[in-house]
């Protein structure tokens, strides 16, 4: 491969600089054309800016739930009965994520926490909605 002096590369750089300005130009005249038909098609069909932002709003809520179908956007929380209670506090958990301070320091003392499981009879007593 042969050296390229100064003069060589100084003349690739304006020439690929001038070769990225057409093509810039290009790209700004596909644009007005491109601006141009969407205004002559939103005039033709009586579309307002609103419109577009207003329809805009609505499909990213629906994108939202098809993406994520169970995001908090498509459900409501619903009341979890409590699976497991202090017999000294009466302080409930329902078995749903980190377990209190009161059952993991049972559990460390070697206590089994099915010792602090809530039988179905006690919570249709205490009048405890069953989560369904």
């Amino acid at each position: 491969m042969p050296r390229q002096n100064y003069d060589s590369i100084q003349k690739q750089i304006k020439a690929l600089q001038l070769k990225a300005k057409k093509l810039e130009a290009e790209s700004l005249i596909q644009k007005q054309k491109a601006v141009t038909k969407v205004k002559a098609l939103m005039k033709q069909l009586k579309v307002e800016v609103n419109d577009l932002t207003e329809t805009a709003q609505k499909n990213k809520t629906t994108e939202k739930s098809a993406i994520h179908p169970k995001s908090a956007v498509n459900r409501t929380k619903t009341k979890v009965s409590p699976k497991y209670r202090n017999p000294e506090t009466g302080e409930t958990w329902t078995g749903r994520g980190k377990a209190p301070r009161w059952l993991a320091a049972f559990i460390q003392e070697g206590v089994s926490r099915e010792r602090f499981l809530i039988e179905e009879r006690f919570l249709i007593e205490q009048g405890v909605p069953d989560g369904s």
